[in-house]
């Protein structure tokens, strides 16, 4: 059984941090072939919307998976120390911030259902919380670390995965 003491440090999270580096950088690609498959119908769509709306999904999806990928792969160097981790949690937490912004111009200027809007700010806005909330109680050693990030990464990944259907199916309806 892991100490508390482990929660915090990322030595200790060797086999999560191997399992979804696999995991993300599967489904980024799937990701990417989904996109190639339907990018006239995705580019089609958005023409008659007046938006990038669903290109910002892509963008969105690709940006959580590889967050996901990036922050295992740094969990993965063995000298790494908790608090430079918990920068990296922080910055990392910033770089998922940017496709909520461009989402919510694109909103703007589109026809989008505010639900559907409203649900993926809500979702992006609790995975970035999520990640703010591991690196700052990673930092200051309470709170409970590493141990959020299971919930930062499931919530990644459904977001990316209900966008990959939207890119891949939902388009050709």
């Amino acid at each position: 059984m892991m100490s508390p003491l482990s929660d915090y440090d990322p030595a200790t999270w060797h086999d999560f941090f191997e399992a979804t580096a696999g995991a993300s950088a599967t489904l980024s690609g799937l990701i990417f072939v989904g996109v190639s498959i339907n990018v006239r119908a995705i580019l089609t769509e958005e023409k008659k919307l007046g938006s990038r709306s669903l290109t910002g999904r892509a963008l969105e999806s690709l940006v959580d998976l590889l967050v996901v990928l990036a922050i295992s792969f740094v969990g993965l160097v063995p000298t790494i120390s908790a608090p430079w981790f918990a920068a990296y949690l922080g910055f990392s937490a910033v770089v998922c911030s940017v496709s909520p912004w461009r989402f919510v111009g694109s909103f703007l200027r589109t026809h989008v259902k505010p639900i559907a809007f409203g649900l993926r700010l809500t979702l992006t806005s609790i995975l970035i919380a999520g990640l703010l909330v591991a690196a700052i109680t990673t930092l200051v050693g309470a709170g409970g670390g590493l141990v959020w990030l299971p919930f930062a990464f499931i919530l990644a990944v459904s977001v990316a995965s209900v966008n990959a259907w939207i890119l891949t199916v939902e388009v050709l309806r």
